[in-house]
């Protein structure tokens, strides 16, 4: 098993909102959100620097992309959507994860279809052309939502956005303390339900604020 892999499986039920609690890097900007409400993602990033609004180069993409994989594309400029119903089509076929783009993406019906969850700013009907310029880079790092991704690094995606990992920059002591974060949180809603004294289940003080304080 690889370290991106050992991440994956040790978040697989993990609230990614927990992760917020314990890690302060990777989140993306809120900007970069799910297309269609509801999505969870996860995998390992297979990124595209995407320099100009070429189509053949997604496609490119798409067929290189390990299954599994998130495609993760970096659109200069922002204006030209790279993805659309094809496109997500071809990722389903290729057994992608996920699509995250730093950018705009078209046919916003079609993309509320089917189980491949996408990630973007919103939609246009400005779309990428069949340039094939040779000019896109895949496999370097990218930035999505002011956080730089290295192909490789787990992305993971869900209502609330989008996180970014890098395996071996988190301490696998974070992914425990966050299933047992998540374990104890019904206990606790049903306790504050219940009427309980807020002053007995919330956390008044830092945990390593001195004793005196």
């Amino acid at each position: 098993m690889t370290d991106a892999e050992a991440v994956l499986t040790a978040l697989e039920s993990v609230d990614l909102a927990t992760l917020g609690h314990f890690l302060e890097d990777g989140f993306c900007a809120p900007e970069v959100a799910a297309v269609v409400p509801g999505a969870r993602m996860a995998g390992v990033a297979y990124t595209l620097h995407l320099a100009e609004p070429d189509a053949v180069e997604v496609n490119r993409a798409i067929i290189t992309a390990p299954q599994g994989s998130v495609l993760v594309i970096e659109v200069v400029g922002g204006r030209h959507a790279p993805v659309g119903a094809v496109t997500r089509a071809a990722a389903v076929a290729r057994g992608l994860a996920g699509i995250v783009v730093d950018g705009l993406v078209t046919d916003r019906q079609a993309l509320k279809d089917g189980p491949l969850p996408v990630f973007a700013r919103g939609f246009t009907n400005l779309t990428t052309k069949l340039l094939d310029s040779g000019v896109a880079r895949a496999g370097v790092p990218v930035t999505i939502g002011d956080v730089v991704i290295h192909p490789g690094d787990v992305v993971l995606g869900d209502d609330n956005g989008i996180v970014a990992l890098r395996p071996d920059d988190v301490d696998p002591a974070v992914y425990e303390r966050a299933r047992d974060s998540d374990a104890a949180e019904p206990e606790l809603l049903q306790r504050i339900a219940a009427g309980e004294p807020l002053e007995q289940l919330l956390v008044l003080r830092s945990p390593s604020a001195p004793k005196g304080n």
